[in-house]
């Protein structure tokens, strides 16, 4: 049973608590809403054409099902390692490392697709400007951010996160125009009827829609992040349980209303001949040039927001393995910024992979590496839900109150087990996608081997 370890402070492993309520709020939302929002979308609806709407619906289904499972435990124990925290207390020591692992590995992946988009972003100015040298630069200036005192990121993550959200609100209210009024149609209402006039609502039937999967879970992913970060909350009883009832309500919202206007207002095979970001191209139809500019600058600096956030989320994971043994104990010095900086630092040097991958492939990297980080996603999910199923019964047992219990248990995490199962089969059975099975195997067993060499030695030492 997870037991509270005395007080909030020995729960943070030496981490300063800095993090406010509505910081912890946006940056939640903020590590979501990035270049998957922004731009990925053009590959899913391409996959799965109008039908991708069944995905994002799905996904968010899911996503919120995870987050009110991650929320009960993350109540009760908000420390810094989180799922993988738990993993390893009520599943054993074995699945929390790789779980740890896993997690790590998404946002390392996670990060460099995102690196890949700016570059290719970018090009909106300079079309003939290599795609790697942007994502260089922008790995430079997010690791100093990164160690900077966490109060001061969270900070700039906070307003680059409220400019995310501007960005989207602001596109939905032009879409809803052109949709509903004719406004900047030549006075006609577009309506509904891009849904289904190209080929149909499934123009490449429940096959598409499955093969889409894999990457519409890529952008809910990190969603999660939310409660590593109540390892640096200022409050975690108060502001992680605030966080956690609203977060995912607001990101389901935003993708789901997004995805449904852009179908709405354009149709989906023209989404996928345009090169850009579904997003310019609004700013471009209703004749406002500068603000098509301003947009694609936008999308970048989310780009670059949601690789902060990810850098932070890696960084922490990997410190917080070192701080139960896993790895050397160099991975859990502190800066005087109380920042675990060599976590940091080798994070980020492992997310320079994506650099060279992104020189050697530009055109193709995107949906490479985010489909690679599908499956690691999907794991993590699958551990969080297991994990709280057994949290449950174990404090059923012993008659513990909970401050945040799931609703409808064991309903909810056993549907979300399920969707899962969806969701893997989904993305094994797409020629584009499963790769990222592959990779994410691949992956597993060699933590799964590192641990049984020399994990397991190094804790019984």
């Amino acid at each position: 049973m997870i037991e509270r370890e005395g007080s909030v402070e020995m729960e943070s492993e030496g981490l300063r608590r800095s993090l406010s309520n509505r910081q912890i709020q946006m940056l939640a939302i903020g590590g979501v809403i990035g270049v998957g929002l922004f731009y990925g979308s053009a590959p899913s609806v391409k996959l799965a054409g109008p039908g991708v709407v069944v995905d994002f619906v799905i996904c968010g289904i899911l996503a919120a099902i995870v987050m009110r499972a991650l929320g009960e435990m993350t109540v009760e124990k908000p420390v810094a390692g989180s799922f993988s925290h738990y993993a390893g207390e009520l599943l054993g020591s074995q699945i929390g490392y790789v779980t740890s692992g896993m997690w790590w590995f998404y946002w390392v992946a996670t990060v460099m697709s995102e690196l890949a988009a700016i570059g290719k972003l970018l090009q909106f100015w300079f079309p003939s400007f290599p795609a790697w040298i942007p994502g260089l630069i922008a790995l430079i200036l997010f690791t100093f951010s990164n160690l900077l005192a966490v109060r001061i990121f969270g900070e700039v993550e906070y307003w680059f996160a409220v400019l995310k959200v501007s960005a989207v609100i602001v596109f939905m209210f032009f879409g809803g125009l052109i949709i509903l009024t004719g406004v900047y149609n030549q006075g006609q209402a577009v309506g509904l009827t891009n849904l289904w006039v190209n080929d149909g609502f499934l123009p490449h039937g429940w096959l598409g829609v499955l093969a889409a999967i894999s990457l519409v879970v890529q952008a809910y992913s990190g969603i999660e992040t939310l409660a590593v970060e109540a390892g640096e909350s200022y409050d975690p009883g108060t502001t992680i349980r605030q966080a956690f009832k609203t977060v995912t309500v607001r990101i389901s919202i935003f993708y789901i209303g997004s995805i449904l206007i852009m179908l709405c207002a354009f149709p989906w095979n023209y989404l996928i001949e345009h090169t850009g970001s579904p997003y310019v191209l609004m700013f471009s139809k209703i004749g406002i040039p500068v603000a098509a500019g301003l947009v694609n600058l936008i999308i970048i600096l989310s780009g670059l927001s949601s690789c902060n956030t990810g850098l932070y989320g890696g960084s922490r994971m990997l410190f917080s393995m070192a701080h139960k043994g896993y790895y050397s104990s160099n991975f859990t010095k502190l800066n005087r910024n109380q920042v675990p900086h060599i976590s940091v630092w080798a994070t980020a040097a492992m997310i320079s992979i994506g650099i060279i991958i992104t020189y050697l492939a530009p055109d193709d990297v995107y949906v490479w590496i985010t489909s690679a980080s599908a499956f690691a996603s999907l794991w993590t999910w699958g551990v969080i839900l297991v994990c709280e199923l057994v949290f449950r019964r174990r404090a059923k047992a012993e008659n513990k109150f909970l401050q945040y219990p799931m609703p409808f248990w064991p309903i909810l995490p056993v549907i979300g087990l399920l969707l899962l199962a969806i969701s893997v089969i989904a993305i094994a059975t797409s020629p584009l996608t499963r790769v990222s099975v592959y990779g994410g195997v691949v992956w597993l067993i060699i933590l799964w081997l590192y641990y049984r060499v020399s994990v397991k030695r190094r804790l019984n030492t």
